[in-house]
């Protein structure tokens, strides 16, 4: 009997060819019918609507959700759990992409690109840094982290990391334990979070966690938005004691007109666009052969290995 698979994000037409070859039957957010409701054993992306009537179904034959990111914060992740239902995320599917961006970030304002595009006559702005000289630490040794440690060591970087347990992870020069911040160096000059968003992580940049790093150079944000307190950044930034940020993720997003974010003159704004890459349009542009490395062991009714995500840690 054929497998009935939900397409939330697009597949390509030669994507459904393949499913079709292995006996999986597509359907999507338009021509799905109530019938099919019971019977979605995949769902290839989230949608909310359609959710929440298959997770109402008591006969629900769900069983695995890949998403089209590597944050699951909005996913209904208790009653997945409740539900037993299979959890992959997009991990590592646009490191190489956010890494650069974090990068371009870090170049922007060491350079001095900040202040020369702005100007209009000729004033020399020689208040500058390389890489070296900016020790970091980055919130976050998943993917992303590891792509971003990659790129700092490659320019001469010194490279901290930080996890949960303080497991060391090749690419950085040190990595402690979230709840250790003490035993960073004390010369730490750029920030990055990679944090994912749970509870555990909510504000977990605020004005305590601020005046404990230190005066900073530059805080960068490209994990999720609720894990800074905006207010508390804008103090730090307005005080100078954070001289410069940089911003992919916001709450809310898309970020409203009247915040007082876009009235910062030492924050660059983008709009959680990181991701982005012209050879692979789309936020999931490339997704399907990370979902293909996890098909062959769920047809096979084995465990899935390739980013699965706890589903009580939230990540």
């Amino acid at each position: 009997m054929s497998r009935l698979l939900l397409e939330v994000t697009k597949l390509q037409p030669q994507d459904i060819v393949v499913l079709h070859d292995l006996d999986i039957t597509v359907v999507t957010p338009d021509t799905v019918t109530a019938a099919d409701i019971s019977e979605i054993e995949i769902s290839y992306g989230w949608s909310t609507e359609i959710g929440k009537k298959i997770l109402a179904d008591p006969t629900s034959k769900l069983r695995w959700v890949q998403t089209m990111s590597a944050g699951v914060d909005y996913m209904p992740l208790a009653e997945l759990a409740d539900r037993q239902v299979m959890l992959t995320n997009a991990s590592g599917l646009k490191s190489v992409p956010i890494a650069q961006s974090v990068i371009s970030y870090i170049l922007h304002f060491a350079r001095g690109l900040n202040v020369y595009q702005t100007q209009t006559h000729w004033q020399e702005f020689t208040d500058q840094y390389t890489i070296s000289e900016l020790p970091t630490v980055i919130f976050g040794t998943g993917n992303i982290g590891r792509q971003i440690a990659h790129y700092l060591k490659a320019l001469g970087g010194r490279v901290y990391g930080v996890n949960t347990s303080g497991h060391p992870v090749d690419g950085f020069d040190d990595v402690v334990a979230i709840d250790n911040l003490g035993a960073l160096p004390d010369d730490i000059a750029v920030v990055v979070d990679v944090l994912p968003g749970t509870d555990t992580t909510v504000n977990f940049f605020n004005a305590e966690r601020f005046a404990t790093l230190g005066d900073l150079y530059l805080f960068i944000n490209v994990g999720r938005g609720t894990t800074v307190n905006q207010a508390d950044l804008i103090t730090s930034l307005q005080a100078g004691t954070i001289r410069q940020a940089a911003l992919d993720v916001t709450l809310p997003e898309p970020l409203p007109d009247d915040s007082p974010l876009w009235q910062q003159p030492n924050l660059l704004l983008t709009q959680h666009t990181t991701w982005a890459e012209n050879s692979s349009a789309g936020r999931a542009g490339n997704l399907f052969p990370l979902f293909m490395k996890n098909l062959p062991s769920y047809l096979a009714n084995q465990p899935l290995s390739v980013n699965v995500v706890d589903l009580t840690r939230g990540y």
